[in-house]
């Protein structure tokens, strides 16, 4: 795998950005949900894995989704033999990626929704409600504006007070980041969508999910990106009606 000068940063291959090697709770919380689930549970943006290779560790059968077919290599060979049997990885993209309806027990998608526009992720989000058993678990996080992306809150912050459905659309990447020499690892996406925890909670209300907890999740690891206050990454928990 690729190495930046921030600890537990890892580049992906493709130039959007960075997997994290520091599990927040909500990944931690689905690891823990996956390694007791009868059914077998998907990661949707998995990248190298760090997630997806804690469930296998954790007794589940993981699915791992990525667009990127080299960061599956990578993680195929990161499992051990032992494991191997218990790991699909499928290249996909949201909102492209298609799955049976009520396929998994639980799904995580991690730092990936920020890349769609408002309308991908309502779709996104409907699709994931509909590969879910009936009370199947939805675990999403995402970027704030609170973190990494600081030069962007005044805009954020406007736009919420007009109302926009959307508030995060931020263009012009480089522009906001305040960290010499992230830059070069994130010269992909056109834009990012960034997100609280109020509009992930809307967006799975609105697939049909109940929502169990939405937060502001602390990021510690980021201390080398810059100011914190507790607000780096939001998540969800929801949940799909039905036993």
């Amino acid at each position: 795998m690729p190495r930046f000068g921030v600890r537990h940063m890892v580049p992906t291959l493709n130039g959007t950005g960075f997997m994290f090697e520091v599990l927040d709770g909500y990944a931690e919380e689905w690891i823990g949900f996956a390694g007791h689930s009868a059914d077998p549970v998907l990661e949707v943006g998995c990248a190298y894995g760090v997630a997806s290779i804690a469930a296998l560790e954790a007794g589940a059968r993981v699915v791992a989704c990525d667009m990127e077919p080299g960061h599956l290599e990578i993680l195929a060979g990161r499992v051990t033999p032992a494991l191997r049997d218990r790991l699909a990885c499928v290249v996909a993209k949201l909102p492209e990626a298609e799955f049976a309806p009520e396929s998994f027990g639980a799904i995580l998608c991690s730092r990936v929704l920020h890349f769609l526009t408002g309308e991908e992720i309502d779709a996104s989000v409907g699709a994931m409600a509909r590969w879910l058993r009936p009370g199947g678990r939805l675990y999403l996080v995402a970027d704030t504006p609170y973190g990494i992306w600081r030069n962007f809150i005044p805009a954020f912050e406007a736009a919420r007070r007009a109302g926009r459905r959307w508030p995060g659309m931020m263009r012009g990447l480089r522009e906001h980041l305040p960290t010499p020499g992230i830059h070069r690892y994130i010269d992909r996406p056109a834009f990012m969508n960034l997100l609280d925890p109020e509009l992930l909670a809307r967006t799975c209300a609105g697939a049909g999910l109940q929502v169990r907890r939405a937060s502001f999740i602390e990021r510690r690891d980021f201390r080398g990106l810059g100011m914190l206050d507790g607000r780096e990454n939001a998540g969800v928990l929801a949940v799909k009606p039905g036993t």
